[in-house]
């Protein structure tokens, strides 16, 4: 079924139909209350998108800020640097498994609550990590900060669509998948830095900490995330909104979208709640796209994070700071290129579809941008072959291989995040948990592999498997383009039934 008819445009009289600029039909139709996030100034739409796409850049910047410094972090507690990136492997997969506890609480209770105690849980383990004296400690507070961290990721694709329409969504969508993948892209620009100047444990301080050296000291000005927490207090409202309760025929003040009651008035929570995101995993629009998903986070991210500090400081002889810099920049330049023909684009596919299909809007007409992800498997096989080939390739070639990949990857993101939504927007948060779930969990694996193989099958070789696997995923994103709405029609993949109210 089209997402035009599937979401909320069944049930509502022609009379009453509420169109866009182009004269065709909102999807979901919005109720007449000013406090449904549908109906929000596009000024306060934007606040509370800046505050959850700012929200999911910290956590994952909070994990990669101590990348560059992986052999500063081996020397002090005398692991290898490989044993180094396991703190990262314990954050990925915590903040991968983590959220799915409080996805449920949130269908109930509210987005804003989530946000703000994850954002509170992130900062005070940061802290705790920053002053840590054993290896063990590190660990520990990691996995605490993954959960922290992890959970406003998982709801920011489920805070977008309360708030926007399906032919917005790509752009906002694109807004917030790129504050999310380049977290960790900004937290290799400074963290190189501090590692080199102030030490490691600085690195896991400064997602929280912001400072500025004078006559060689260090004066301590602000807590950023503690800072976040004040901020989403006073200024994020609540985006749950309930369109078949009767507590929706009241006109909620801004004030009190900002007050910590129950949204849903109608629903317990049940232990089979938390099931619910893999539940999801028998649509195949849901399925396949996740499964793409990781391996393009992983391939065109987490696996220059996890080998770079290793590669860049053994082969090319790079300073902490240069390390820092080179696992930057390059693939914040790819995201930037990436985004801007993404998030648009795939809102342009969508109405080009329905001005020719007589209103109905396609999921599957954002599926066409992919074939700007093929640029992901060619940039991490020209890094591969540059490392291999050391002592006649410039570090120029490794950066234009992760710019080029990190390009695509943003793309991927933006598109799977798009797609997924609007064929089942009621189930957002689930999707969301789901694909992050999907994405840290691959992504930690990566550490434990990706060294070793290159150095037993040399890097080309290696890289160029890893490029082949993402291949392999893409290929049946090509079946749901063709096919993806036929196939949700059938009776096995008939829509689910839970969060139908909001």
């Amino acid at each position: 079924m089209a997402a035009g008819k599937s979401e909320e445009v069944l049930g509502v009289t022609e009379a009453d139909l509420r169109l866009d600029k182009h004269g065709l039909p909102l999807v979901p139709q919005p109720t007449t209350h000013k406090d449904d996030p549908l109906n929000w100034s596009p000024a306060l739409k934007f606040a509370v998108l800046i505050q959850v796409s700012f929200l999911a850049f910290l956590g994952p910047m909070s994990s990669a800020v101590v990348n560059p410094a992986f052999v500063l972090l081996a020397k002090e507690f005398h692991i290898t640097p490989v044993q180094a990136s396991y703190q990262l492997t314990v954050y990925i997969i915590c903040a991968g498994v983590g959220p799915l506890l409080v996805v449920p609480f949130s269908n109930i209770y509210g987005r804003r609550p989530i946000y703000l105690l994850g954002n509170l849980l992130a900062a005070v383990t940061n802290l705790v990590a920053g002053n840590s004296s054993t290896w063990a400690g590190i660990l520990a507070t990691r996995a605490f900060n993954g959960i922290g961290a992890g959970s406003p990721v998982a709801l920011g694709a489920a805070t977008i669509c309360d708030m926007y329409f399906l032919h917005e969504r790509g752009l906002y969508m694109g807004v917030y998948t790129f504050f999310l993948t380049n977290g960790p892209h900004v937290a290799s620009l400074v963290g190189g830095f501090i590692a080199q100047n102030l030490g490691w444990r600085w690195c896991f301080t400064i997602p929280v900490s912001c400072f500025y050296w004078y006559n060689g000291s260090i004066d301590l000005q602000a807590y950023i995330q503690f800072a976040m927490v004040a901020i989403t207090l006073f200024c994020l409202p609540e985006t749950l909104y309930a369109r078949t309760s009767p507590m929706s025929s009241d006109n909620r003040s801004y004030f009190s979208l900002r007050l910590f009651r129950r949204r849903i008035y109608n629903r317990k929570l049940h232990l089979s709640d938390f099931w619910k995101p893999f539940a999801m995993t028998r649509y195949i629009s849901v399925l396949l796209p996740a499964l793409y998903y990781m391996t393009c986070f992983g391939y065109g991210s987490v696996l220059f994070a996890t080998t770079g500090s290793s590669i860049f400081t053994k082969l090319y002889g790079f300073s902490t700071a240069q390390t820092g810099l080179i696992l930057s920049i390059p693939l914040l330049i790819g995201s930037l290129i990436g985004e801007a023909n993404a998030g648009w684009f795939t809102d342009w596919l969508v109405y080009r579809h329905s001005k020719r299909n007589h209103g109905q809007r396609r999921p599957e007409s954002r599926l066409d941008a992919l074939f700007l992800a093929l640029l992901l498997p060619v940039g991490t096989v020209l890094q591969g072959v540059c490392v291999s080939h050391v002592r006649t390739s410039s570090w120029v070639g490794n950066a234009f291989g992760m710019g080029i990949a990190s390009c695509g990857l943003q793309v991927a993101t933006t598109v799977t995040y798009a797609y997924c939504t609007d064929c089942y927007k009621p189930q957002s948060p689930e999707i969301s948990a789901l694909l992050n779930v999907f994405r840290q969990v691959f992504s930690a694996l990566i550490s434990f592999y990706a060294i070793p193989l290159a150095e037993r099958i040399d890097y080309e070789f290696a890289w160029l498997v890893f490029a082949l696997i993402n291949l392999a995923f893409l290929a049946p994103m090509l079946v749901l383009r063709l096919y993806g709405e036929r196939l949700r029609s059938r009776d096995w993949q008939a829509p689910p039934h839970f969060h139908n109210d909001i």
